[in-house]
């Protein structure tokens, strides 16, 4: 699952030294999250969520609107 840690982090326009330090954790750590290489525990996503002045449900990976009432008969 891809989650959207970096582009929520750029949007932003924070380092990853800025966005992980309140997190008591370094860029590597980050960085390694962003790509997926490490998964995180809620807590420390509700932690990255604060920083980023969000809710965890941000990082969750956007799907495309569609609904039943779209589909043509």
């Amino acid at each position: 699952m891809n989650f959207r840690f970096r582009e929520v982090r750029k949007a932003l326009r924070m380092t990853q030294t800025e966005a992980a330090l309140p997190c008591g954790r370094d860029k590597r750590w980050l960085s390694d999250v962003e790509l997926g290489k490490i998964k995180i525990s809620f807590e420390l996503a509700v932690q990255l969520a604060r920083v980023y002045g969000t809710t965890p449900d941000t990082f969750l990976p956007q799907k495309k609107a569609s609904s039943d009432c779209d589909k043509k008969i």
